[in-house]
């Protein structure tokens, strides 16, 4: 092992990422709807004007943050493969392993940037927000928890991270991005309704019902635990879990993101290139 190598890799990872033209326009559509939240208020039933800027904010950080992860771990893999550049730069010392997990630190860092830069985005439309609000009220309360919306984005980017590697997973079998993208984009979409395994677990009559769903519930993570954007953002007490509950995410994720980064260097190992 040589984490040097594993750093130049992720270094490199990264530049083509950041010089990739889908990874721009996806931040710039991000950070534009971001912008006019309040435009689309107008189709806003019922809540409360920071409410919905804060929900919008939080959906579109997690929309094109998954389609981000996806599109461009699957670019970035493929455009090696392709190229033939995979093949020179395992020539040398570089292990297959440590090409897979630059690749992973290296989109890992890419996502980190855009949740930041989302999320500074965000907390800078609610404080402008709150500031009329107060204004327009009278009151000196304080109505937005910025450090919870920062909170949002850095367990969305541990969420990303697991779909990074979930995607590198997909790529290591597949032969064409696109079919690692549908694949990703489906196995995503499991991950997300993973909570109606435990129902079909909790309610199945059968022997083998209850056997399938815990299999489902054990095998496939559950990626909405990281969807707390409903307790988050907002000063009006309502509690996000405690810290023995972020710290099962934590492992949530280590778990999670380890098993599928293993099982890509598993698959990866055996391919031809």
């Amino acid at each position: 092992m040589n984490l040097r190598r594993i750093v130049l890799m992720g270094r490199m990872t990264f530049a083509e990422g950041v010089r990739a033209r889908f990874f721009g326009v996806l931040l710039l559509i991000s950070l534009s709807i971001l912008l006019t939240s309040n435009f689309f208020q107008q189709f806003d039933f019922g809540t409360s004007e920071l409410k919905f800027v804060l929900d919008f904010g939080f959906g579109a950080v997690q929309l094109f943050g998954i389609i981000l992860c996806v599109v461009i771990t699957s670019q970035i893999f493929f455009n090696e493969i392709d190229q033939r550049t995979a093949i020179s730069i395992l020539s040398r010392d570089i292990a297959r392993w440590e090409f897979l997990a630059g690749k992973l630190i290296g989109v890992a860092a890419l996502l980190l940037v855009f949740c930041l830069v989302t999320g500074t985005l965000l907390s800078l439309v609610l404080s402008l927000k709150e500031a009329i609000i107060l204004k327009e009220s009278g009151e000196s309360v304080s109505l937005v928890e910025i450090n919870e919306v920062y909170l949002f984005v850095i367990l969305q980017w541990l969420k990303f991270s697991i779909i990074i590697a979930l995607t590198l997973c997909v790529a290591s079998l597949s032969q064409s991005s696109l079919y690692t993208m549908a694949v990703s984009f489906l196995a995503i979409l499991a991950c997300e309704l993973q909570y109606l395994a435990n129902d079909i677990y909790l309610d199945a009559e059968s022997s083998f019902g209850r056997a399938l769903g815990w299999v489902l519930k054990t095998v496939v993570p559950n990626l909405s635990i990281y969807n707390l954007g409903n307790q988050l953002g907002l000063n009006d007490n309502t509690a996000f879990g405690s810290a023995g509950f972020l710290f099962n995410i934590c492992l949530h994720f280590i778990f999670y993101t380890s098993t599928f980064f293993a099982l890509a260097v598993f698959f990866f190992r055996n391919r031809e290139i």
